[in-house]
Protein backbone atom coordinates (compact mmCIF):
# COMPACT_ATOMS: atom_id res chain seq x y z
CA UNK A 1 0.00 0.00 0.00
CA UNK A 2 1.84 3.35 -0.96
CA UNK A 3 1.80 6.23 1.46
CA UNK A 4 1.10 9.46 0.69
CA UNK A 5 2.53 12.00 3.09
CA UNK A 6 0.71 15.11 3.87
CA UNK A 7 1.50 18.33 2.14
CA UNK A 8 2.63 21.16 4.95
CA UNK A 9 -0.97 22.74 5.00
CA UNK A 10 -2.57 19.64 5.45
CA UNK A 11 0.14 18.66 7.83
CA UNK A 12 -1.45 21.75 9.76
CA UNK A 13 -5.19 20.47 9.42
CA UNK A 14 -4.21 17.45 10.81
CA UNK A 15 -2.08 18.76 13.92
CA UNK A 16 -5.29 20.57 14.75
CA UNK A 17 -7.52 17.54 14.40
CA UNK A 18 -4.83 16.55 17.04
CA UNK A 19 -5.73 19.23 19.14
CA UNK A 20 -9.21 18.70 18.89
CA UNK A 21 -8.70 15.06 19.74
CA UNK A 22 -6.82 16.34 23.41
CA UNK A 23 -10.10 18.55 23.85
CA UNK A 24 -12.54 15.83 23.12
CA UNK A 25 -13.88 17.64 20.13
CA UNK A 26 -14.67 14.11 18.69
CA UNK A 27 -16.89 15.34 16.22
CA UNK A 28 -14.34 17.66 14.94
CA UNK A 29 -11.64 15.50 14.81
CA UNK A 30 -13.89 13.31 12.12
CA UNK A 31 -14.67 15.93 10.28
CA UNK A 32 -10.91 17.27 9.94
CA UNK A 33 -9.62 13.45 9.20
CA UNK A 34 -12.26 12.34 6.67
CA UNK A 35 -11.64 15.80 4.85
CA UNK A 36 -7.80 14.92 4.77
CA UNK A 37 -8.72 11.22 4.00
CA UNK A 38 -10.21 12.17 0.33
CA UNK A 39 -6.47 13.39 -0.66
CA UNK A 40 -4.77 10.98 1.50
CA UNK A 41 -6.90 7.57 1.96
CA UNK A 42 -4.15 5.54 2.74
CA UNK A 43 -2.46 7.66 5.68
CA UNK A 44 -2.26 5.81 8.67
CA UNK A 45 -1.76 8.58 11.37
CA UNK A 46 -5.03 10.05 9.89
CA UNK A 47 -6.71 6.73 9.57
CA UNK A 48 -5.84 6.03 13.34
CA UNK A 49 -6.55 9.70 14.43
CA UNK A 50 -9.82 9.00 12.98
CA UNK A 51 -10.36 5.60 14.43
CA UNK A 52 -9.62 7.02 18.18
CA UNK A 53 -11.97 9.35 17.46
CA UNK A 54 -15.19 7.43 16.49
CA UNK A 55 -14.37 4.86 19.30
CA UNK A 56 -15.10 7.97 21.55
CA UNK A 57 -18.00 8.62 19.81
CA UNK A 58 -19.06 4.95 20.81
CA UNK A 59 -18.67 4.22 16.66
CA UNK A 60 -17.10 0.87 17.45
CA UNK A 61 -17.65 -0.78 14.48
CA UNK A 62 -16.32 1.94 12.22
CA UNK A 63 -13.30 2.10 14.19
CA UNK A 64 -12.53 -1.57 14.22
CA UNK A 65 -12.89 -1.51 10.33
CA UNK A 66 -10.28 1.00 10.18
CA UNK A 67 -7.96 -1.05 12.63
CA UNK A 68 -8.91 -4.36 10.90
CA UNK A 69 -8.01 -2.27 7.44
CA UNK A 70 -4.63 -0.89 8.21
CA UNK A 71 -3.54 -3.65 10.59
CA UNK A 72 -0.29 -4.42 9.17
CA UNK A 73 0.54 -0.83 8.38
CA UNK A 74 -0.53 0.62 12.13
CA UNK A 75 1.81 -1.90 13.70
CA UNK A 76 4.96 -0.79 12.27
CA UNK A 77 4.71 1.15 16.08
CA UNK A 78 4.45 -0.60 18.90
CA UNK A 79 3.21 1.95 20.84
CA UNK A 80 0.29 2.31 18.78
CA UNK A 81 -0.10 -1.01 18.76
CA UNK A 82 -0.78 -1.18 22.64
CA UNK A 83 -3.39 1.29 21.48
CA UNK A 84 -5.33 -1.11 18.85
CA UNK A 85 -5.42 -3.83 21.33
CA UNK A 86 -6.82 -1.92 23.77
CA UNK A 87 -9.42 -0.87 21.58
CA UNK A 88 -10.07 -4.35 19.98
CA UNK A 89 -10.85 -5.89 23.28
CA UNK A 90 -12.92 -2.45 24.21
CA UNK A 91 -14.96 -3.70 21.36
CA UNK A 92 -14.77 -7.48 22.11
CA UNK A 93 -12.68 -8.25 18.75
CA UNK A 94 -10.20 -11.25 20.84
CA UNK A 95 -9.10 -12.42 18.17
CA UNK A 96 -7.91 -9.55 16.48
CA UNK A 97 -6.42 -8.39 19.62
CA UNK A 98 -4.42 -11.64 19.64
CA UNK A 99 -3.13 -10.80 16.03
CA UNK A 100 -1.83 -8.01 17.11
CA UNK A 101 -0.18 -9.27 20.20
CA UNK A 102 1.58 -11.44 17.79
CA UNK A 103 2.84 -9.57 15.73
CA UNK A 104 5.00 -7.60 18.48
CA UNK A 105 7.79 -8.04 21.17
CA UNK A 106 5.58 -6.53 24.62
CA UNK A 107 3.32 -9.45 25.47
CA UNK A 108 -0.40 -8.49 25.98
CA UNK A 109 -1.80 -12.43 26.71
CA UNK A 110 -2.70 -11.50 30.16
CA UNK A 111 -4.78 -8.60 29.48
CA UNK A 112 -6.51 -10.20 26.98
CA UNK A 113 -7.35 -13.09 28.83
CA UNK A 114 -8.63 -10.87 31.79
CA UNK A 115 -10.51 -9.23 28.96
CA UNK A 116 -12.39 -12.50 27.69
CA UNK A 117 -12.94 -13.52 31.18
CA UNK A 118 -14.37 -10.95 32.09
CA UNK A 119 -16.71 -11.09 28.62
CA UNK A 120 -17.72 -14.62 29.69
CA UNK A 121 -18.23 -13.59 32.83
CA UNK A 122 -21.02 -11.08 31.50
CA UNK A 123 -22.30 -12.56 27.83
CA UNK A 124 -22.20 -16.18 28.75
CA UNK A 125 -25.29 -16.99 27.02
CA UNK A 126 -24.52 -14.77 23.81
CA UNK A 127 -20.90 -16.21 23.86
CA UNK A 128 -22.59 -19.85 23.70
CA UNK A 129 -24.57 -18.65 20.43
CA UNK A 130 -21.45 -17.24 18.79
CA UNK A 131 -19.48 -19.88 19.06
CA UNK A 132 -22.54 -21.69 17.82
CA UNK A 133 -23.08 -20.06 15.29
CA UNK A 134 -19.43 -20.43 13.61
CA UNK A 135 -19.33 -24.42 14.32
CA UNK A 136 -22.11 -24.10 12.38
CA UNK A 137 -20.83 -21.86 9.48
CA UNK A 138 -20.88 -24.59 7.00
CA UNK A 139 -25.12 -24.16 6.69
CA UNK A 140 -24.75 -20.93 5.20
CA UNK A 141 -23.96 -19.68 1.33
CA UNK A 142 -20.78 -18.55 0.60
CA UNK A 143 -20.72 -14.79 1.09
CA UNK A 144 -22.58 -15.52 4.75
CA UNK A 145 -19.83 -17.65 5.30
CA UNK A 146 -17.05 -15.17 4.52
CA UNK A 147 -18.74 -12.63 7.10
CA UNK A 148 -19.35 -15.40 10.11
CA UNK A 149 -15.59 -16.06 9.49
CA UNK A 150 -15.20 -12.37 10.20
CA UNK A 151 -17.71 -12.17 13.18
CA UNK A 152 -16.21 -15.28 14.62
CA UNK A 153 -12.76 -12.75 15.08
CA UNK A 154 -14.56 -11.41 18.03
CA UNK A 155 -14.65 -15.14 20.30
CA UNK A 156 -12.11 -15.59 22.87
CA UNK A 157 -9.49 -18.07 21.43
CA UNK A 158 -11.13 -20.92 23.62
CA UNK A 159 -14.50 -20.70 22.74
CA UNK A 160 -12.98 -19.89 18.83
CA UNK A 161 -10.59 -22.88 18.47
CA UNK A 162 -13.64 -25.41 19.75
CA UNK A 163 -15.99 -24.02 17.08
CA UNK A 164 -12.63 -24.34 14.70
CA UNK A 165 -12.20 -27.77 14.86
CA UNK A 166 -15.46 -28.05 14.06
CA UNK A 167 -15.98 -25.84 11.06
CA UNK A 168 -12.11 -27.66 9.83
CA UNK A 169 -13.60 -31.37 9.86
CA UNK A 170 -16.72 -30.21 7.84
CA UNK A 171 -16.15 -32.35 4.52
CA UNK A 172 -19.14 -30.15 3.21
CA UNK A 173 -17.49 -26.66 4.06
CA UNK A 174 -16.29 -24.80 1.10
CA UNK A 175 -12.43 -25.07 1.18
CA UNK A 176 -11.66 -21.35 1.14
CA UNK A 177 -13.34 -21.45 4.02
CA UNK A 178 -11.67 -23.70 6.07
CA UNK A 179 -8.61 -22.15 4.98
CA UNK A 180 -8.96 -18.20 6.58
CA UNK A 181 -10.03 -20.26 9.93
CA UNK A 182 -6.51 -22.02 9.48
CA UNK A 183 -4.87 -18.86 8.62
CA UNK A 184 -6.22 -17.02 11.70
CA UNK A 185 -5.40 -19.60 14.18
CA UNK A 186 -1.61 -19.76 12.48
CA UNK A 187 -1.65 -15.24 12.82
CA UNK A 188 -2.59 -15.70 16.47
CA UNK A 189 0.17 -18.78 17.14
CA UNK A 190 -2.18 -21.10 18.71
CA UNK A 191 -0.24 -24.12 20.06
CA UNK A 192 -2.64 -27.49 19.00
CA UNK A 193 -3.62 -29.73 16.92
CA UNK A 194 -6.67 -30.22 14.40
CA UNK A 195 -7.97 -32.02 12.25
CA UNK A 196 -8.72 -30.97 8.67
CA UNK A 197 -10.89 -32.30 5.72
CA UNK A 198 -8.89 -31.19 3.15
CA UNK A 199 -10.10 -30.38 -0.65
CA UNK A 200 -9.22 -34.24 -1.80
CA UNK A 201 -11.89 -35.14 0.66
CA UNK A 202 -9.22 -36.66 3.46
CA UNK A 203 -8.89 -36.02 6.49
CA UNK A 204 -5.11 -34.72 7.66
CA UNK A 205 -3.59 -34.09 11.39
CA UNK A 206 -2.46 -30.96 11.52
CA UNK A 207 0.25 -29.65 14.26
CA UNK A 208 -0.69 -26.15 14.02
CA UNK A 209 2.75 -24.62 14.58
CA UNK A 210 4.23 -26.20 12.02
CA UNK A 211 2.39 -23.95 9.62
CA UNK A 212 3.55 -21.05 8.03
CA UNK A 213 2.08 -17.92 6.99
CA UNK A 214 1.01 -18.45 2.63
CA UNK A 215 3.59 -16.11 1.90
CA UNK A 216 5.96 -18.50 3.29
CA UNK A 217 5.91 -21.55 1.12
CA UNK A 218 8.64 -21.62 -1.19
CA UNK A 219 6.68 -23.92 -3.89
CA UNK A 220 3.77 -20.88 -4.07
CA UNK A 221 6.24 -17.82 -3.01
CA UNK A 222 8.55 -19.19 -6.86
CA UNK A 223 5.38 -19.14 -8.60
CA UNK A 224 4.81 -15.79 -7.92
CA UNK A 225 8.33 -14.87 -9.08
CA UNK A 226 7.86 -16.99 -12.22
CA UNK A 227 5.11 -15.08 -13.50
CA UNK A 228 6.28 -11.91 -12.09
CA UNK A 229 9.55 -11.80 -14.20
CA UNK A 230 7.79 -13.13 -17.16
CA UNK A 231 5.09 -10.46 -16.93
CA UNK A 232 5.67 -7.42 -14.79
CA UNK A 233 6.91 -4.96 -17.97
CA UNK A 234 5.37 -7.13 -20.56
CA UNK A 235 2.05 -7.09 -19.71
CA UNK A 236 0.81 -5.85 -16.60
CA UNK A 237 -2.88 -6.73 -17.17
CA UNK A 238 -2.14 -10.39 -17.60
CA UNK A 239 0.05 -10.24 -14.87
CA UNK A 240 -3.30 -9.02 -12.34
CA UNK A 241 -4.91 -11.84 -13.63
CA UNK A 242 -2.94 -14.41 -13.43
CA UNK A 243 -2.10 -13.29 -9.74
CA UNK A 244 -5.48 -13.28 -9.12
CA UNK A 245 -6.09 -16.76 -10.24
CA UNK A 246 -3.11 -17.49 -8.13
CA UNK A 247 -4.37 -16.38 -4.90
CA UNK A 248 -7.92 -18.62 -5.65
CA UNK A 249 -5.80 -21.13 -6.02
CA UNK A 250 -3.66 -20.98 -2.53
CA UNK A 251 -6.90 -20.76 -0.53
CA UNK A 252 -7.70 -23.71 -1.79
CA UNK A 253 -4.82 -26.15 -1.86
CA UNK A 254 -3.24 -24.38 1.46
CA UNK A 255 -1.13 -25.75 3.26
CA UNK A 256 -0.20 -28.58 1.00
CA UNK A 257 1.25 -26.58 -1.57
CA UNK A 258 4.77 -28.94 -2.06
CA UNK A 259 2.32 -31.44 -1.96
CA UNK A 260 0.28 -30.28 -4.99
CA UNK A 261 2.90 -28.05 -6.67
CA UNK A 262 5.99 -30.30 -6.90
CA UNK A 263 7.32 -28.48 -10.26
CA UNK A 264 6.56 -24.38 -10.17
CA UNK A 265 7.67 -23.80 -13.63
CA UNK A 266 4.76 -26.43 -15.20
CA UNK A 267 2.58 -25.23 -12.58
CA UNK A 268 2.28 -21.56 -14.22
CA UNK A 269 2.59 -23.10 -17.89
CA UNK A 270 -0.63 -25.16 -17.04
CA UNK A 271 -2.21 -22.40 -15.64
CA UNK A 272 -1.54 -20.36 -17.78
CA UNK A 273 -2.76 -22.42 -20.18
CA UNK A 274 -6.09 -22.72 -17.81
CA UNK A 275 -6.70 -19.08 -17.97
CA UNK A 276 -6.59 -18.46 -21.30
CA UNK A 277 -8.13 -21.92 -22.77
CA UNK A 278 -5.06 -23.60 -23.94
CA UNK A 279 -4.08 -27.04 -23.41
CA UNK A 280 -1.13 -28.20 -22.34
CA UNK A 281 0.82 -31.85 -22.47
CA UNK A 282 1.12 -34.15 -19.29
CA UNK A 283 4.48 -36.20 -19.98
CA UNK A 284 5.47 -37.43 -16.64
CA UNK A 285 3.35 -38.82 -13.38
CA UNK A 286 4.57 -35.33 -11.95
CA UNK A 287 2.73 -32.88 -14.49
CA UNK A 288 -0.27 -35.47 -14.66
CA UNK A 289 -0.58 -34.72 -10.89
CA UNK A 290 -0.44 -30.85 -11.25
CA UNK A 291 -3.56 -31.04 -13.65
CA UNK A 292 -5.62 -33.00 -11.76
CA UNK A 293 -4.84 -30.54 -8.77
CA UNK A 294 -6.06 -27.88 -11.04
CA UNK A 295 -9.15 -29.71 -12.00
CA UNK A 296 -10.09 -30.26 -8.94
CA UNK A 297 -9.51 -26.91 -7.97
CA UNK A 298 -11.65 -25.47 -10.97
CA UNK A 299 -14.24 -28.25 -10.28
CA UNK A 300 -14.64 -26.63 -6.15
CA UNK A 301 -14.43 -23.21 -7.52
CA UNK A 302 -17.43 -23.99 -10.04
CA UNK A 303 -19.18 -25.40 -7.36
CA UNK A 304 -18.64 -22.77 -5.12
CA UNK A 305 -20.38 -19.91 -7.37
CA UNK A 306 -23.16 -22.02 -7.18
CA UNK A 307 -24.06 -22.20 -3.95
Amino acid sequence: MKIVQLTKNDWVIFMSAEEDYADKHFDQVVNKTEHLLEHYPNQVDVNFLKAKALMKLKRAAEAQQILIEFRDEMSQNSKRVAQMIQMSLENSCFMFARELNSMISSDYEAKILAAENQYRTVNSAKLIEQAKQFAHIGSLGVCNQVKGVEDARKLPLSEYLLAAKTVLSDPFLWQVTKTQVLLELVAVQVSDQVTLNWLDKQNYHIQLTRLKPVNQYASLTTVFQIIEARYTASDPIKLQLLEGELVTQSNYIYPFFDKVISDPQYWVKATIAQSFGDTIAANTESERAMLKWLATIHQAEGQMNMM
